[in-house]
């Protein structure tokens, strides 16, 4: 009398499936938090600049980089009227114009730490209550700030 039953079988069909469940759910929670590590879009990260604007004594308007730096390639002086939403300035940084002279105190092609920006208000254009940004595309990279 042989008491022990040879079976080839090692598990029952109910377990074995639950075991395939199970770890398919646990390789797919792996996967999905994996890749919610890796970065968005196309990598490029804008600094935000740190600026801090004052009034001049002839009533113009300075703004001064405190900390960062940014590339001035594409990067666009903005100012805008508040209770139009208009724009009533939208140059390039280095563009020569009536509204404002930037001062790059490294001479270098980075907007960064000790440069600064004279808003003129002779032009009409720039007033006080106006919000001052730096742009490029859609990127804001210092501001919006409100002209004292």
């Amino acid at each position: 009398m042989n008491r022990f039953r040879k079976r080839d079988d090692a598990v029952s069909p109910v377990i074995a499936t639950i075991l395939m469940v199970a770890i398919t759910v646990v390789l797919a929670g792996v996967l999905v938090v994996y890749l919610q590590t890796l970065p968005q879009g196309a990598g490029t990260v804008e600094t935000t600049l740190g600026t801090s604007i004052e009034k001049t004594a002839q009533g113009n308007w300075t703004v001064s980089v405190s900390q960062g730096k940014a590339k001035i390639v594409d990067l666009n002086v903005q100012i805008v009227n508040p209770n139009t939403g208009a724009k009533t300035v939208n140059y390039g940084i280095t563009t020569p114009n009536w509204y404002f002279v930037y001062n790059d105190n490294n001479v270098n092609s980075y907007i960064d730490a000790g440069d600064s920006i004279l808003l003129n208000q002779t032009t009409n254009f720039v007033a006080g209550g106006f919000k001052f940004s730096l742009v490029r595309g859609e990127n804001t990279i210092a501001g919006p700030k409100e002209l004292p």
